[in-house]
């Protein structure tokens, strides 16, 4: 299984999102120390979920972080993180 579904699978398990978005922007890493031909390494998530009431960004985040704790022991360098709770998503 490729790094994004295996984050898209992620995402949907622990948030049970609204509305999410993963995009492999690992290209864009090209001539960088650390990019590695042909390995899913940086990813742009959006997540759109209640999971997020009442958390602050830092919280968020964290929550995120977490679940892709295995996958940076393997590879994966960095992800740009934007999480929103359906009201702030339809605002």
């Amino acid at each position: 299984m490729n790094r994004k579904i295996k984050i898209e699978k992620m995402i949907n398990d622990r948030f049970q999102p609204y509305f999410f978005s993963v995009n492999d922007v690992s290209e864009q890493h090209r001539g960088h120390q650390s990019f590695k031909e042909n390995v899913e390494s940086h990813f742009e998530v959006i997540i759109v979920s209640q999971k997020f009431y009442n958390k602050n960004k830092i919280q968020r985040h964290r929550m995120v972080n977490e679940g892709l704790q295995k996958e940076f022991l393997s590879d994966l360098h960095s992800v740009s993180i934007k999480t929103y709770t359906i009201e702030e998503y339809k605002n």
